[in-house]
């Protein structure tokens, strides 16, 4: 097996052990983060819809930032820039289908929960909130965020070659020291934003700067039908303005380290 498909093989495998196990706290994601005492309809309807959206975009934030780290490895491992595009994307598409289908099989529990709300209090939630407009713009632009991820980390992947060089555990070591802070602090902010009861402009400007930050706000926003939508394009613009970015700079700094290597 060539190291590139071994590392697409390694990095689908993490995607999917990190849908399951953050599975059991996204499906119960308002008890746990919001409030544990529901009581009154309001708040027993949103408890519902949020542990709905959120089950079933279980690992997204980590799975786009997996999807990065694996563009990057790509970038190094196949030298031309647009094979090494390519194959981000096939890669990023591939780590979006294992998310979704671990993310699904795990969100059972939470179907069976709607299925006897709707048997037990018809007419309290929508009769399929999975068919719900909101609920597909949610998943479709987290899952298209994952291609866009790994083009990121194709741009960077190629912007910092020299360093992906370096000995196998080197580069996995910086890795682990780089993503891990950065999973973290997307996880912070994008509790705050779903948190939040505003929308300042500085709110969208971090989750611009760290686009998978939106995936919580843009399905928990999204699932009381409060603005999700901005969170959701607004990590998909990110996302996109970030790959592009990338993908200049790491154009010109192969094109630099060719003229200073004749």
């Amino acid at each position: 097996m060539s190291p590139s498909w071994l590392g697409v093989l390694v990095a689908a495998v993490l995607v999917a052990v990190t849908a399951a196990a953050l599975a059991p706290v996204n499906g119960d994601y308002y008890h746990v983060f919001i409030y544990n005492d529901p009581q009154t309809n309001e708040e027993l309807y949103e408890e519902v819809m949020i542990d709905v959206f959120m089950a079933h975009t279980s690992g997204f934030l980590w799975g786009q930032i997996i999807a990065l780290i694996l563009g990057a490895f790509l970038a190094a491992k196949v030298r031309r820039m647009p094979r090494a595009v390519a194959s981000a994307v096939c890669a990023g598409l591939l780590l979006a289908a294992v998310n979704f289908t671990v993310a699904w099989q795990s969100a059972a529990g939470v179907r069976q929960r709607i299925t006897w709300w709707n048997e037990n209090h018809p007419g309290f939630l929508p009769t399929d909130p999975l068919s719900d407009d909101g609920f597909h713009h949610v998943l479709a632009v987290g899952l298209a965020s994952f291609p866009v991820a790994a083009i990121a980390g194709g741009g960077l992947g190629t912007l910092i070659t020299p360093l992906l060089r370096l000995p196998a555990v080197v580069v996995a070591t910086l890795t682990i020291l780089a993503a891990v802070p950065y999973g973290a602090i997307a996880a912070v902010v994008g509790w705050f934003a779903a948190a939040a009861d505003g929308e300042p402009a500085t709110l969208f400007a971090l989750l611009a700067i760290l686009p998978p930050a939106a995936v919580t706000p843009s399905a928990v926003r999204t699932a009381i039908g409060d603005h999700g939508g901005a969170f959701t394009n607004t990590m998909l613009i990110g996302g996109v303005v970030w790959a592009l970015l990338l993908l200049v700079a790491g154009r010109l700094a192969r094109r630099r380290r060719s003229r200073s290597g004749r």
